[in-house]
């Protein structure tokens, strides 16, 4: 096995931000697609889960089809994407503790960053109209086509959430006369598809590492069926650096010998990891993983773990492995 991730193309983040303002849909695709691993990573940090991560990394996405038009410094997306982000999980958190908040357009918030004053929308923070927001956004007519594909529901949903003062839920649900609870679930449903359709428009184009990040997933899934087989230190050569560091909330352990005797003892025992996705950047892998745990030690591992890895020379250097909240 050899693990370093390839880049799928040479072209820099600054690049694409800049074909992205300019209207590229396939090079904002591709540089969502390029900082989707950190992002997800962010995400899961904060929230702890990795539903709700994946549904920020989401909003996050259609929050960038819809305001990077007003992006002064192209070489600036990368961070606005992450301050989107971070806007977005703080918002769940709020929501989860029930802080009464005003629940407005997000990527708003971002305004009052003034680290990134000058790479947001300009203006003030009161949200813009349907037409002054497309009039701004070189994409329109792909946005206007890809809400095409939503249902009518989806779409009105999305149209207030983005285009009105009618922003909340709460308000959302007052236009649209029905439960806050089938707001939720229209804009989760149209987050996903457009964000999938995103993505789309760069998959089989020299702008995605779709490819590049199947190799990844397989040499992840080697890794374990080989681990499951004989579990062996040398095995764990291949894809970590002898001096990594790994932490879990039980503990943490220096260098490939204290890790891999770590997870070696609990595959002896008849722990079993099952790979459900991977998300990967050059220098981040993330692997969704579960767990079945041997009938005679039930409570040995949760069900279900993040393991966050951070890549020098295209090994495992740090891994955090998050466990969903109450697990």
């Amino acid at each position: 096995m050899h693990l370093p991730y390839v880049e799928a193309i040479a072209i820099s983040d600054a690049e694409l931000g800049t074909l992205a303002c300019a209207g590229d849909v396939q090079a904002l695709a591709g540089l969502l697609e390029r900082c989707r691993p950190s992002l997800y990573a962010a995400a899961v940090g904060l929230l702890g889960n990795r539903a709700d991560a994946a549904d920020a990394v989401q909003d996050t996405f259609v929050i960038a089809l819809l305001r990077l038009g007003g992006l002064r410094q192209a070489g600036a997306a990368r961070a606005w994407l992450h301050t989107v982000l971070r806007n977005v999980c703080l918002m769940r958190i709020r929501q989860r503790r029930e802080v009464p908040v005003a629940d407005t357009v997000l990527a708003n918030t971002v305004l009052a960053n003034p680290v990134l004053a000058n790479t947001v929308l300009p203006g003030t923070a009161a949200v813009p109209g349907p037409e002054e927001a497309l009039d701004r956004h070189v994409m329109r007519e792909w946005v206007w086509q890809a809400l095409g594909t939503l249902s009518a529901d989806e779409q009105l949903a999305v149209m207030l959430r983005h285009f009105t003062r009618c922003t909340s839920y709460t308000e959302i649900a007052r236009v649209t006369a029905v439960p806050v609870g089938t707001v939720r679930s229209r804009l989760n449903r149209a987050r996903a598809r457009l964000a999938g359709t995103l993505l789309a428009a760069a998959d089989g184009t020299p702008l995605s590492h779709a490819r590049a990040e199947a190799g990844v997933r397989q040499q992840w899934t080697e890794f374990y069926r080989e681990v499951h087989d004989r579990p062996v230190p040398r095995t764990y050569r291949e894809l970590f650096a002898p001096d990594v560091e790994v932490r879990d909330p039980a503990g943490q352990w220096h260098g490939i010998g204290a890790w891999s005797a770590e997870e070696r003892a609990a595959i002896s025992a008849g722990v079993r990891a099952t790979i459900i996705d991977v998300v990967a950047s050059r220098d981040i892998t993330i692997i969704e993983v579960d767990f079945r745990n041997p009938a005679e030690w039930p409570d040995h591992c949760p069900p279900h773990a993040t393991f966050v890895h951070r890549l020098a020379h295209g090994r495992s250097r740090q891994l955090r492995i998050h466990y969903p909240a109450g697990a």
